[in-house]
C-alpha cells in the first residue's frame, strides 16, 4: 500500500513539476536561452503539450525510484534492528536514508539520461530520433557504451 500511495502522489506531483523540468532541460540543452524564451517557445510550438513532452519517461523513472528508495531504506532498518537489537537512532535513520538514496540514484541515472535524450532530441534534427524508451536505451548502449548513461 505504501508503494501505491507513493505512486499516486508522484503522478500528482509530476503534473506540477514536469513543466518546470521541461523548461529547465530545454534551457540546459541550449534550445532556449532563458526562462521567458523557454516558456514562449514551448507554448508557442506545441501549446500545453509542449510542457509535458517526456512526461511518461519522467514518471516512469520517478515511481520506481521512490519505491526502490523506500524498499532499500526498510531493508536497512531491518538489518540495523537485527544487528543492534534496538530501533535506529536519528543519525542512523539519516545515514540509512542517505545510503538508500545514493544506491537508488546510481541505479536510476540511466532512466534520467534516457528521459533527457527523449526530451531534447528535437534539438538534433540531423540525428535519427529515438522511437521511445527501449529504443533509446538500446541505441545509447550500442552506439556510446554503458558509461554514456553516467556521463555529465
Amino acid at each position: 500500500m505504501d508503494f501505491f500511495s507513493s505512486a499516486i502522489a508522484t503522478v500528482c506531483c509530476s503534473v506540477v513539476s514536469t513543466p518546470q523540468m521541461m523548461i529547465t532541460d530545454n534551457i540546459m540543452a541550449g534550445t532556449y536561452p532563458n526562462l521567458v524564451a523557454a516558456i514562449s517557445g514551448l507554448a508557442g510550438e506545441q501549446g500545453l503539450k509542449g510542457f509535458y513532452t517526456g512526461w511518461f519517461p519522467g514518471i516512469a523513472g520517478k515511481i520506481p525510484s521512490y519505491g526502490l528508495t523506500w524498499v532499500l531504506f526498510q531493508q536497512l532498518k531491518e538489518l540495523q534492528l537485527r544487528t543492534f537489537k534496538r530501533p535506529p537512532k536519528d543519525y542512523e535513520n539519516s545515514l540509512m536514508g542517505c545510503l538508500s538514496s545514493a544506491a537508488t540514484v546510481s541505479i536510476m541515472i540511466p532512466m534520467d539520461t534516457i528521459k533527457t535524450r527523449l526530451v531534447t532530441q528535437v534539438n538534433y534534427p540531423d540525428s535519427i530520433p529515438y522511437k521511445g524508451i527501449a529504443d533509446a536505451a538500446v541505441r545509447i548502449t550500442r552506439e556510446e557504451g554503458a558509461m554514456a548513461f553516467y556521463r555529465g
